[in-house]
């Protein structure tokens, strides 16, 4: 089999603006456009054809299709470790029975629970590649023939499940929403010269040159797809989107056994848009020294008093603790609200007075970086919009996809996921009154170390790979919106470079620590925040960007990592042979 040296090129825009088509602009999407036809047709026959005896018809059907091409290149020292390539039309079908008010979702007995999105991944169907006009209506015709026959008897048992529980408040089951129409060109995936592979080798060679680094690796990604989605309401959408991303790992390992590992992805929406070699270059070689130091720096052996996060490593710590919070929607019939659901924190105050959150997907690029939380349409065919979150530190409301809560009965534009929507973050913007340029931070941290009799302080500058690294390419080719600690960077709660800031102003590189607790509570007791804020971008196949402030916070706790390491190899790495031995 020849070796697939795939790489897709755009010719058109991925980012178009939001423009509704008229009624001439869909019958002539239609006439040129096999698939969406194909769409449409089957639709308008489910609506009147489907029904079983004794059983409700479908009031509401959904379909989208995703018609994508992607590679994948992983590079080990400048060799070739992987190649892939995926070529695919996959198909989510929804059927709704009942009605907006009761139908059969949002039921633990539905076999989809609390893990919607997840368990959704298994409800989908691929469709022929070829632009087979009655070979495409086949596929979509069976899918759509079983999932009405599962859909049906799971309502009746979702109405007998609840004839014998007392249910308070019930908010409705689906919210009402306009139809969307709009089409974007479609994305014309060209065949290119393999230089995406070729950069993987050039990265991963960097590593050769550090034979202290025991292992690291490359892994580039670019994909592109044309994304339809046609409802019974009327909603008539094809979207172009494209990603590309490069991500790096490397690892370190003292000489007590600890290891540390860390890791860099960088996103584009177009390949001509990722940064070029010498950035990438100069960006490993940072990362090897900066693993190189602390492997040589001393442990951190315990710390409780404040704690100043860079602009990078609030982002992250943002994300992790809080993104998936604002994310808003009932509980399952037969299901238990979490006691710290952020539904029941509205008009609460949860931030520093002077802090404001938004959520604005409508954003494409911040700061000169691109925003891959950016969309026109959320997975659910409602406009992007933005949303005041967070105001003067107190929530305000939650983001909503099309499922309602007790408090919103109506979807924010945040319904996400390829395989299964439900309400997450776009873009996250955290912005703070008044932020403080970095040496004022850094004077805010002595002084309230000075205030607690502290020796000094400590800055956390980075957090070690997480969910990043090695396997972001593989989180990135699924959805995990909504399930914490997957999808890039900022997955993992253990500080990576982290600095002991004395009354003077010195600092001191130390590691081996990680944070004992940390209670959501401690950002509401947060002391200040900077100005400059970070863009930080995660993959999956709904992306995600969190834009954040550096933040100091009150006091934390920080303990040793108490664990038994591997001792270090016993012999050293063939990297440092002479060019005779090598030859020889």
């Amino acid at each position: 089999m020849k070796r697939f040296m795939m790489i897709i090129g755009f010719a058109v825009s991925l980012a178009l603006p939001v423009v509704a088509a008229d009624e001439d602009e869909v019958k002539k999407a239609l006439a040129q456009d096999v698939v969406l036809r194909a769409l449409v047709d089957e639709l308008e026959r489910g609506q009147v054809g489907l029904e079983l005896e004794d059983l409700a018809r479908p009031y509401f059907i959904e379909y989208a299709l995703n018609d994508s091409i992607s590679v994948s290149y992983s590079a080990v020292l400048g060799a070739v470790t992987s190649r892939s390539d995926d070529r695919r039309r996959w198909l989510r079908t929804e059927v709704r029975v009942g009605s907006y008010e009761l139908d059969n979702t949002n039921f633990r007995g539905d076999g989809w629970g609390w893990y919607g999105g997840m368990f959704a991944m298994m409800g989908g169907a691929g469709v022929p590649l070829e632009d087979d006009y009655n070979a495409i209506r086949q596929a979509i015709w069976l899918q759509t023939d079983g999932k009405y026959k599962e859909v049906a008897e799971n309502l009746v048992k979702k109405k007998a499940f609840m004839e014998s529980k007392h249910i308070e408040d019930k908010p409705s089951d689906f919210s009402r929403e306009e139809p969307a129409t709009h089409f974007d060109a479609k994305l014309d995936l060209k065949l290119d010269d393999g230089r995406l592979e070729a950069l993987s080798v050039r990265l991963s060679e960097v590593f050769r040159r550090h034979p202290d680094v025991q292992t690291s690796g490359v892994d580039i990604h670019g994909g592109g797809a044309n994304k339809y989605l046609v409802n019974t309401e009327g909603t008539r959408l094809r979207v172009a989107d494209g990603r590309f991303s490069v991500s790096v790992n490397a690892t370190v390992q003292a000489e007590d056994g600890m290891k540390l590992s860390d890791s860099f992805t960088v996103y584009a929406r177009r390949q001509d848009e990722l940064p070029d070699e010498e950035e990438l270059v100069k960006r490993c070689t940072d990362m090897v020294q900066g693993l190189l130091a602390l492997r040589a720096a001393p442990k951190l052996e315990s710390y409780t008093g404040p704690v100043l996060f860079d602009k990078e490593a609030a982002a992250s710590l943002f994300l992790t603790r809080f993104a998936d919070k604002f994310a808003g929607g009932q509980r399952a019939v037969g299901g238990r609200t979490p006691p710290d659901d952020f539904e029941k924190k509205i008009g609460k105050r949860i931030l520093p007075r002077w802090m404001n959150v938004v959520d604005d997907p409508t954003q494409r690029e911040i700061d000169g970086e691109p925003v891959m939380g950016h969309y026109a349409y959320d997975e659910q065919g409602v406009p992007a919009r933005p949303v005041q979150v967070v105001e003067d530190g107190r929530l305000k409301r939650q983001l909503m996809s099309r499922n309602p809560s007790k408090v919103a009965d109506r979807s924010t534009g945040h319904g996400r996921g390829t395989y299964g929507p439900r309400a997450s973050v776009g873009c996250l913007l955290v912005e703070a009154a008044d932020g403080l340029d970095t040496d004022a931070l850094t004077r805010e941290l002595i002084e309230a170390c000075q205030d607690e009799d502290l020796e000094f302080g400590i800055r956390i500058a980075s957090f070690g790979s997480g969910g990043g690294g090695r396997y972001s390419q593989y989180y990135s080719r699924y959805d995990f919106s909504g399930f914490g600690g997957f999808g890039g960077p900022g997955g993992s709660s253990t500080p990576l470079a982290m600095y002991k800031v004395y009354p003077d102003g010195h600092e001191e590189l130390v590691r081996g620590a990680e944070i004992a607790s940390f209670d959501i509570k401690a950002f509401k007791r947060m002391l200040a925040a900077g100005k400059e804020r970070h863009v930080l971008n995660t993959g999956g196949s709904v992306g995600r960007t969190v834009v954040a402030p550096a933040m100091l916070f009150e006091e934390l706790d920080l303990a040793k990592i108490d664990r038994d390491f591997d001792k270090p190899p016993i012999l050293e790495s063939p990297l440092v042979r002479t060019e005779e031995e090598a030859v020889d």
